[in-house]
């Protein structure tokens, strides 16, 4: 093997390293936070607990289509 070939295979690894320590940083470091909802002053676990705001919300979710890849629902 070449000198240069080796310093190109370890100038490689060691950019595939750094990115690979920036994507665990960056999902341990993940600051979304999940959304709490306010309907009428109720927070989200009362929304969560009532039957007729379930109702509701599965009856809108029921007509819409899920895209799976995008995480989203498609009304």
């Amino acid at each position: 093997m070449s000198p240069t070939m080796s310093r190109k295979t370890a100038t490689a690894l060691a950019f595939l390293g750094l990115l690979t320590a920036l994507n665990v940083g960056m999902l341990l470091f993940n600051s979304a936070q999940p959304s709490r909802a306010a309907v009428a002053g109720m927070k989200s676990a009362d929304l969560l607990k009532d039957a007729d705001f379930t109702k509701a919300v599965k009856a809108i979710a029921g007509k819409c289509k899920v895209n799976i890849e995008l995480a989203k629902l498609m009304c």
